[in-house]
């Protein structure tokens, strides 16, 4: 059983242990993605969060980039939804 230590599951990696997880621009995206409201997209019941879970440590430069490909128009439209909302974005 995990213990939720270091990877452990991308998630903690990201947000609780502040590690790498899939590389950049991927591990950026993902951040920016719970940022702009979108934590929910990222949980292991939800698509993207099952995506997210399937490329975990075994994603090569390739898969990133097409990974990073899917994920930025998300980030984008979160991103213009808070902006709409009033958020400031910095």
């Amino acid at each position: 059983m995990n213990m939720g230590g270091p990877a452990d599951h991308w998630y903690t990696d990201l947000f609780s242990w502040k590690r790498p997880a899939f590389g950049e621009p991927v591990d950026s995206l993902v951040r920016d993605i719970r940022t702009f409201g979108g934590d929910h997209l990222l949980r292991d019941d939800q698509p993207l969060g099952r995506r997210l879970s399937g490329a975990w440590g075994s994603a090569d430069g390739p898969e990133l980039r097409r990974l990073a490909a899917e994920l930025a128009p998300v980030r984008d439209d979160l991103r213009a939804q808070a902006e709409a909302g009033g958020w400031e974005i910095g």
